[in-house]
């Protein structure tokens, strides 16, 4: 049988999380204002035809409209130079939808377009899963200028009814451990952060533009140009140039300049794998750039405790130790003495524990156990 007051709190909460006052919601219905508030406090439930009406404006099916989901739930965010994922919870950490879409840096797409990337992410999300009660953004390149104000203001403003925060994407590693207070990461672009109270120190971290070394985009970016200089000096292509070639398709490097510019950074970054390729069969030039990433990775990390007193214990995630940890740690301790400590999970993880603290402080004790049981990375 309907629960008319259970419905009633359903339309409130969907039409809540679209931003909508009952007003806006009763002219999109086509319904009086007091219909709505009549639905939304269960004394005179919709009739069927705008149950349809209901169901099909919010994209839901009637039995998802009209079913009652009492327990709150979190929705992370992790997103990256090369893809976005976003994962829901239950407050006990159990996965119950994930999702993985193109990257969100601002600094790589905009402000704007990133905004819109994420917002439409979510969307799909609090479809599904419309229960959400708290929402936590990590998201590369949000410090740089007023990126983290302008998007925490527009989630906030688009969804009044949820908890919602945004930082950096360096956050969402801090939960993986209690001994560190530095993080680095190497994956399109690399960077190093250190957990100061609420806030987060910023080492390097320029972007494309400044950066010269640390991330999968520069180990692309430098194995292109030694590749271009063996062309232009009519030397014999080394190991790592003709495996380039084979990556790309082409007879030479210069034939796939247009394709890299078209791509873009993404595109150089995926590169870097090759490089790690080359690595292997002792090519100097591959040697080289990864030697010259680890030694500022190592940099980064020496100028924390050095400058700026961090513990010797930093939490490093990214591609690069995500596929490449054993020897990029390797090359590492050449240039510092500090713990590395790899993550055993994505970083959408520790976005979820984030998400899960918004509500409560407290968070459940089996929450690791329970997302790594349960977690499931899908790709829309």
């Amino acid at each position: 049988m309907l629960d008319a007051k259970i419905l009633g709190e359903r339309i409130k909460e969907l039409r809540k999380q679209r931003g909508l006052t009952q007003s806006a919601f009763a002219d999109d219905m086509s319904v009086s204002f007091q219909a709505v508030s009549n639905w939304e406090r269960g004394i005179a439930p919709p009739d069927l035809d705008n149950l349809i009406r209901i169901a099909d404006y919010f994209n839901l099916l009637i039995d998802d409209l009209v079913r009652h989901s009492p327990t709150p739930l979190v929705l992370a965010v992790d997103a990256g130079g090369t893809k976005t994922e976003l994962a829901v919870t239950d407050l006990d950490g159990h996965v119950l939808g994930t999702a993985l879409k193109k990257g969100s840096n601002p600094n790589d797409i905009g402000r704007e377009k990133a905004l819109e990337l994420i917002c439409e992410a979510i969307h799909e999300m609090l479809i599904q899963f419309p229960s959400v009660r708290a929402i936590f953004c990590g998201v590369a390149g949000i410090t740089s200028g007023d990126n983290r104000r302008y998007m925490l203001s527009a989630l906030k403003k688009k969804y009044p009814s949820i908890e919602i925060d945004v930082e950096n994407d360096a956050a969402n590693l801090f939960p993986f451990s209690d001994r560190a207070d530095m993080a680095l990461i190497s994956g399109t672009g690399s960077v190093a952060f250190i957990k100061r109270d609420d806030s987060l120190l910023r080492i390097g971290g320029w972007g494309y533009l400044f950066d010269s070394a640390g991330s999968a985009y520069d180990i692309g970016r430098d194995a292109i140009a030694a590749s271009l200089y063996l062309e232009d000096a009519k030397k014999q292509p080394s190991v790592m140039a003709k495996m380039l070639r084979k990556r790309l398709g082409t007879p030479d490097i210069w034939s796939a300049v247009s394709d890299l510019y078209a791509g873009g950074k993404p595109y150089i970054a995926s590169l870097a794998d090759t490089v790690f390729e080359a690595y292997a069969e002792n090519d100097p030039d591959a040697v080289s750039i990864i030697e010259k990433s680890a030694r500022h990775l190592g940099e980064l990390l020496e100028l924390g405790v050095n400058t700026y007193k961090a513990k010797p214990c930093a939490v490093a995630s990214g591609g690069i130790f995500e596929h490449h940890s054993k020897i990029m740690l390797e090359r590492i301790k050449e240039y510092t003495d500090t713990e590395v400590i790899l993550c055993d999970l994505p970083p959408i993880y520790g976005a979820c524990r984030i998400a899960r603290g918004l509500l409560e402080k407290d968070c459940h004790t089996d929450f690791y156990s329970n997302f790594k049981n349960s977690y499931r990375r899908e790709v829309n």
